[in-house]
C-alpha cells in the first residue's frame, strides 16, 4: 500500500469530549510532575487487553512499572484505575472482569488517558476519559466460568434479537450441508483471544467465500463444486468472485480493518475482514439493519456501523482513528519490522523514516529494508518478474539442464504486477537438486544480480530457502525482493501449491484438510493425523503421495483450480 494513501485515509482528528462525544476535549489543568522515574508511584492499574491488543497492553504495563506504578488484578485491594479500550462500555468491562460491580477504589478509564499520561510524563486528570457507569451495570449477576468471549459470540449469532424486530430468517436447509463454522465467525468488535478447538483463527478467515456464490456457467465454465464444499474459498474459482454491491460500505470498513491491523489488534482486524468478505459476497446492496444482521458473519454491532454508513455516507469512527496509525503503517512497511517493532518505535517517540535511520539498533534486515524502502513498496510489472525468473533459471540450468525452475506467487496466478518473485527449484530425479543451492547463490552474486542478503540460508526440513534482493542490469532498474527455494521432488507439488497462493486460498485448503483429519503444508499432505481437543497436532499421520498439484486437490475432494483461479 502506498504509505501516503493511509495519510489521506486518516485525516488529523480532534480529541473527543466525554459529553458530547463529537466535540473536542476541554483543556485539562496540569498537575505537578513527580520525581523522575517515580511519577506513577500512586498508580495501581489493571489493563483489559480486549480491543487494546495484547502487544500494546504489554507496552503499557512495562511503562507503568518502569515509572514506579504497579500492575495488579481488578480485584486487588487499592486498585486505582482499570484501563479499557476507547469503545468499551462499563457493562462489557464488567463482563470481561467477571465482576458484578467496580471496586470502590477504582476508576474505569479509556486507554487514551494512559497514553497521554505517558506522553506528558505526569498523571493527568481523568475528566473526559472516564467511562460512564450506568446503574444497571452495578446489579448484573456475575457470569459463570465459561469463556466470556465465546459466550458473547454465541449469543450474537444465535440468541440476540435484532432491534426493533427479530433477526432475519435462517438460510435455507441447503446451507446446513456446508462445513460447520464455529461461533467465532461473528464479526462484532469484541472477539475472543482464544483459538477455536479444531481450526485456528487464521484458518477461520478462509473457511468460506460467502453464502451467495455466483452461479456456474452451463457450458465451458470451471468444474462444478460439490454441494458440501460450495462455501469454501478453495472450492471456488476466483474468476467467479461475486460483484461487490456494497463497495461504498466495504471500502470504509477496510480502512478500519487496516488501522486495527497496524495497531496489533489482530482479532478485531480479523472480525472486520470477515464482515468485509461477507458483504462483498452478498448478492445485492444491503438496505437495512435487519438485512445486515441476517448475513452470516455480520454481528449486531457491525450491522449498526453498516446502517450508519447507509444513512450518512460516513462512519464517525473513522474521524477518531489514532494519530499513531499512519506512522505505524509507515514503520511496518519496513522489511524486517513487524507490528510489535513498529509499535515500540512509535512509543519511543519516533515519527518518520529519518528517525528510524538514526537508530544504531537496527537489524541487518531492517537496514536493508530502509535502504530499499520505496523500491520494495512499488510493485513490478509482470515482464520484469519474468526477466528475474529467467535470470535465476539460466544460472541454475548452467549447472544442471534438468533442473525445474518455476516462478510462483502472484506471477504464476497471472497478475499483471508483482510485489516480489518466488522461484521454486527442483529436479525430477529426486537427487540432483542437492548441492545446487550454494553454487547458484554464488553465481548470482558474482553476476551482480543479488545485491543484498536478507536471510542467506534457511533450512526448512529438506527445503532450503534464500531471501534477498536482486536488480536486473540497467541504469533505471529497481531493487526487487527475491526468494529462491530448493525442494526435493517428492515435496514439489505441495511446495508449488503453497508458494503459488494466494494466502487466503492456502488457509482455506489447510482448514478443509483439518476437517478431514488431514494436514496440508508446503512439505506434504498427510492423512490420519491425530489432534488433541484443542486442535493441536499430536500425531503426524502418514504422508500421501502427491506427484502433482492435481493429486492434492483430488485427495481433498476438490475440483482442480488453475493458478489463475486461486487469486482470492
Amino acid at each position: 500500500m502506498n504509505p501516503q494513501g493511509i495519510l489521506k485515509a486518516f485525516p488529523k482528528r480532534k480529541k473527543i469530549h466525554a459529553d458530547p462525544p463529537s466535540k473536542a476535549l476541554a483543556k485539562i489543568p496540569k498537575q505537578e510532575v513527580g520525581e523522575a522515574g517515580e511519577w506513577l508511584s500512586s498508580l495501581r492499574a489493571h489493563i483489559i487487553p480486549t480491543g487494546i491488543g495484547r502487544a500494546r497492553a504489554e507496552l503499557f504495563e512495562k511503562q507503568i512499572i518502569h515509572h514506579g506504578g504497579q500492575i495488579c488484578s481488578a480485584q486487588a485491594p487499592g486498585v486505582t484505575h482499570i484501563v479499557v479500550d476507547e469503545n468499551m462500555d462499563c457493562e462489557r468491562a464488567l463482563r470481561l472482569l467477571r465482576l458484578p460491580q467496580l471496586p470502590p477504589s477504582a476508576q474505569l478509564v479509556k486507554s487514551t488517558w494512559l497514553s497521554l499520561c505517558l506522553q506528558e510524563r505526569r498523571l493527568i486528570d481523568t475528566a473526559g476519559f472516564s467511562v460512564c457507569i450506568p446503574k444497571s451495570s452495578l446489579d448484573q449477576p456475575q457470569p459463570n466460568k465459561a469463556d466470556e468471549s465465546t459466550q458473547e459470540a454465541v449469543s450474537r449469532t444465535t440468541l440476540s434479537p435484532s432491534p426493533p424486530h427479530t433477526r432475519a430468517a435462517s438460510p435455507p436447509a441447503k446451507a446446513e450441508k456446508a462445513p460447520r463454522i464455529p461461533a467465532q465467525l461473528g464479526s462484532d468488535d469484541e472477539t475472543s483471544d482464544e483459538e477455536g478447538p479444531q481450526v485456528s483463527s487464521a484458518d477461520l478467515e478462509a473457511l468460506i467465500s460467502g453464502h451467495y456464490p455466483a452461479p456456474l456457467e452451463e457450458d465451458g465454465g470451471p468444474d462444478p463444486v460439490p454441494e458440501a464444499l460450495e462455501k469454501w474459498v478453495c472450492a471456488q474459482p476466483s474468476s467467479q468472485k461475486a460483484t461487490n454491491y456494497n463497495q461504498h460500505i466495504t471500502e470504509k470498513l477496510e480502512v478500519l480493518a487496516k488501522a486495527y491491523s497496524v495497531q496489533g489488534d489482530k482479532w478485531r482486524a480479523l472480525g472486520y475482514a470477515k464482515a468485509i468478505n461477507a458483504l462483498k459476497s452478498f448478492h445485492k446492496p444491503v438496505s437495512s439493519y435487519q438485512e445486515a444482521c441476517g448475513i452470516p458473519g455480520i454481528g449486531k454491532r457491525m450491522a449498526e456501523k453498516i446502517v450508519e454508513i447507509l444513512e450518512s455516507g460516513h462512519l464517525r469512527k473513522l474521524d477518531h482513528i489514532s494519530d499513531s496509525v499512519p506512522v505505524l503503517e509507515l514503520f511496518s512497511n519496513i522489511w524486517g519490522a513487524g507490528t510489535k517493532t513498529a509499535q515500540m518505535w512509535y512509543h519511543q517517540g519516533f515519527r518518520n523514516l529519518e528517525d528510524i535511520r538514526s537508530l544504531d539498533s537496527l537489524t541487518t534486515q531492517q537496514a536493508i529494508g530502509l535502504k530499499h524502502y520505496d523500491d520494495f513498496l512499488e510493485r513490478m510489472p509482470r515482464e520484469e518478474a519474468a526477466d528475474i525468473e529467467k535470470t535465476v533459471r539460466i544460472s541454475a540450468q548452467a549447472f544442471n539442464p534438468g533442473l525445474l525452475c518455476v516462478a510462483c506467487g502472484s506471477y504464476r496466478r497471472g497478475k499483471m504486477t508483482c510485489g516480489d518473485v518466488d522461484v521454486l527449484i527442483t529436479h525430477p530425479d529426486g537427487r540432483s537438486h542437492q548441492g545446487i543451492f550454494s553454487r547458484l547463490l554464488d553465481s548470482l552474486r558474482q553476476q551482480g544480480f543479488l545485491t543484498d542478503d536478507l536471510v542467506s540460508h534457511e533450512e526448512n526440513g529438506q527445503q532450503q530457502k534464500y531471501l534477498g534482493v536482486c536488480r536486473l542490469p540497467g541504469p533505471k532498474q529497481r531493487h526487487r525482493r527475491l526468494d529462491i527455494i530448493v525442494v526435493p521432488y517428492s515435496e514439489f507439488a505441495c511446495a508449488l501449491l503453497y508458494f503459488t497462493g494466494s494466502a487466503h486460498f492456502n488457509r482455506s485448503m489447510r482448514a478443509l484438510a483439518k476437517t478431514k483429519g488431514m494436514s496440508l503444508s508446503e512439505h506434504a499432505l498427510s492423512a490420519a493425523v491425530v489432534r488433541n481437543s484443542q486442535g493441536v497436532k499430536v500425531g503426524p499421520g502418514r504422508v500421501l503421495p502427491t506427484p502433482t498439484e492435481k493429486d492434492v486437490f483430488r485427495l481433498l475432494g476438490l475440483p482442480y483450480r488453475e493458478p489463475a483461479e486461486r487469486d482470492w
